[in-house]
């Protein structure tokens, strides 16, 4: 795994060097010049994590100017689904979901990695416009159900308890990641980030953001595609129960029942 990344960043690290070299009226209007290890990540049945690497290259316009004066933000998220987040509550000495609040739009996966600490890059304002850091993510507009299914209004202070207990579920999952100081310059202009993908990833389609800041401000962010997906016999067996939820859980039930008749058929005989 080591040797494999050190490969792919010899092999990034001198496509961003030839880059820069060759196209430098592009280099300079983007600033930015990033790329990942791999775009696609396939799970199998043996599938344990993995880690994505982030290349990338600044451009200084000036000679007297550096790039470790900026910060630089890697955002790597998606696919985002609606999510139910419920509160329990004791009724009749009995503890039951009481309680519940559906956010619309929640990344399954969210992991940040900056050169320094999100609070010291940028002001919340920046920070909650670009949705950079954990706590700046928009979840949509959420709506409330009692325990009889009717909606409800919570108020603000409620509303943030939903949250951060839905932040909390997610960093236990490994699902959402904040690593300041987890992206390294290499020289003057050169960077990389290690994004860690744990093994109960969602699949879908992901997004890998790269902000550049200065004097608190975004001035060039790149996007680049990540795309996770099941591979194989795991691949064909996802997609036939999400497809086919019917007639999937009939063939499960009806091989498990031939499963436990021929148990029972070979120690009859014994």
């Amino acid at each position: 795994m080591r040797a494999a990344f050190r490969i792919g960043a010899i092999v990034l690290l001198t496509g961003l060097v030839v880059g820069l070299a060759l196209a430098p009226e592009r280099a300079a209007a983007a600033q930015l010049v990033t790329d990942l290890s791999e775009h696609q990540v396939r799970i199998r049945s043996n599938f344990n994590g993995t880690q994505i690497l982030l290349f990338g290259a600044v451009e200084v316009n000036t000679a007297d100017e550096r790039a470790l004066d900026r910060d630089v933000v890697v955002v790597v998220s998606g696919p985002s689904r609606p999510v139910t987040v419920r509160r329990k509550a004791r009724v009749a000495g009995i503890w039951v979901n009481h309680d519940s609040l559906t956010f619309p739009k929640v990344p399954g996966y969210y992991a940040v990695a900056s050169t320094r600490p999100l609070e010291v890059t940028a002001d919340v304002e920046v920070l909650q416009r670009e949705q950079i850091g954990i706590d700046n993510v928009d979840f949509g507009s959420p709506f409330a159900q009692g325990m009889d299914g009717s909606a409800e209004i919570l108020a603000p202070d409620e509303e943030k308890s939903f949250v951060k207990a839905l932040i909390r579920n997610k960093k236990r999952g490994r699902l959402y990641i904040s690593d300041p100081g987890g992206i390294v310059f290499l020289g003057q202009t050169l960077f990389r980030a290690t994004v860690d993908i744990p093994a109960n990833v969602p699949v879908g389609l992901y997004t890998a953001t790269v902000f550049l800041l200065r004097d608190g401000e975004v001035v060039d962010a790149i996007s680049s595609p990540l795309y996770i997906d099941k591979s194989g016999l795991e691949r064909f067996l996802y997609r036939f129960a999400h497809n086919d939820a019917l007639l999937y859980g009939l063939i499960a039930v009806f091989g498990a029942a031939m499963a436990g008749w021929i148990a029972s058929a070979v120690l009859r005989e014994r």
